[in-house]
């Protein structure tokens, strides 16, 4: 009988171990859930309200299903100890067969498995220890796919040639769900075809709009996250140039000629301003969805919110000719420096980028005569950089949250004095 008495005794210290288990991963499926309130959430549906509302209702469901089995297990505890106190001191142990072992617990890396109880006083049989809810777990990602891009969805302007279109055919490969192609030259639209057609699925989509237009961002921010979810990657990569001495003498009137205040103003525009207000869009947007959450400054357990990149440019250090586009340049400077201090209380990173003289269409604009004489000689590569190189850049600061402040991709250009 003594022999019995124990092995009953350890089949319930076994049963109350798993139990104690499946508590413990009640819990974590729980906390599991606050991950999955997080930005870009993809349920479909008329309205953004209506998709919040949906995820609302969601959350509470698994709240109160948890809270239900929390109060099964522990009643299912109870109801084994007052069962297991009758038997031993009513009706004693009678069986001459052993009582089986109980089984090892699982580990806190699986599910426990529900086991059939084996039978108590009256013929009653405990209830099975519940399962806690399933655990999602997150994808590994595909090969060529990165962290922080996967799945995520992303903004490029000036998306329609040179860096731009670079960095969104490198999102588009990298595993993007979706990147919105802002330019206002109609030729994004034949890019987008093309970058779809290159991965296979329908990821690219072209937005024809002027950047400096408030209304046209608020709507393509609106339509990515009415079609594929909130927008968590943002690089603003329009730019224009305007190139000319500030102070120049007109050789036959001997006057001096100074830079237009109207030139100075539609370059700052473009380059400084509507940069930093694409990237303080999303910001704004992020902040918003996590307060109707109830969430308030980012802690470092939850992942990253979202990312925005600045392109600045080698031209901010100063370069001759280049008085508005050095100030815009170096003015990102600036915004970037601030808004990594302020965006991260909602788990937003920021960082920008200084390209040296790529090939692209604004650089080729200067005629190669000029790049012969003024910049090749300067550069330690002896050559213009690729977008595709730029791109790459850009994506490894997007991907690797180690990354902050500033990243000088310039192919060692050092202008003379």
């Amino acid at each position: 009988m003594s022999t019995q008495l124990n092995n009953l005794l350890d089949n319930l210290y076994g049963r109350a171990q798993q139990a104690t288990e499946t508590g413990l991963q009640l819990q974590q499926s729980l906390l599991l859930e606050w991950t999955r309130c997080l930005p870009g959430f993809t349920a479909r549906g008329p309205s953004v309200s209506d998709r919040y509302g949906q995820l609302q209702e969601a959350w509470s469901r698994s709240v109160l299903s948890t809270a239900r089995a929390q109060r099964e297990l522990l009643d299912q505890q109870f109801d084994l100890a007052i069962n297991s106190l009758d038997f031993l001191v009513g009706a004693g142990v009678e069986s001459s067969e052993p009582v089986a072992e109980a089984e090892a617990p699982a580990s806190t890396a699986a599910q426990p498995v529900a086991e059939k109880s084996p039978p108590l006083a009256g013929g009653e049989k405990a209830k099975p220890v519940p399962s806690p809810p399933e655990r999602e777990v997150a994808p590994e990602l595909p090969v060529g796919a990165a962290r922080n891009i996967y799945q995520k969805v992303a903004v490029v302007t000036g998306a329609a040639s040179g860096i731009g279109a670079a960095v969104a055919r490198d999102l588009a490969e990298r595993g993007a769900r979706a990147v919105m192609l802002v330019d206002r030259s109609e030729g994004v639209e034949d890019l987008a075809k093309t970058i779809n057609e290159e991965v296979g699925r329908e990821v690219a989509v072209a937005k024809v709009g002027d950047t400096t237009d408030e209304g046209f961002r608020k709507r393509v921010f609106n339509d990515a996250d009415e079609s594929y979810g909130m927008v968590t990657i943002v690089v603003p990569a329009a730019g224009i140039t305007r190139d000319a001495l500030s102070v120049r003498i007109d050789k036959e009137t001997g006057k001096a000629q100074i830079y237009p205040a109207e030139t100075f103003r539609q370059v700052t525009e473009v380059n400084l301003l509507a940069p930093i207000y694409w990237g303080i869009e999303m910001v704004a947007r992020i902040a918003e969805d996590r307060k109707r959450r109830g969430l308030k400054r980012w802690e470092p357990a939850e992942t990253i919110q979202g990312v925005v990149v600045f392109l600045g440019s080698v031209s901010s250090q100063g370069n001759k000719g280049q008085i508005s586009y050095a100030v815009a340049k170096a003015g990102l400077e600036g915004a970037a420096a601030t808004l990594t201090k302020e965006a991260i209380f909602h788990g937003v990173r920021c960082g920008i980028i200084h390209p040296g003289f790529t090939d692209t269409p604004m650089a080729r604009a200067l005629g190669q005569d000029f790049l012969d004489k003024h910049v090749l000689p300067y550069t330690q590569l002896r050559r213009l950089i690729r977008p595709e190189e730029i791109a790459d850049a850009i994506c490894f600061m997007i991907s690797n949250s180690a990354v902050s402040g500033e990243l000088w991709c310039d192919a060692g250009w050092h202008p003379p004095a």
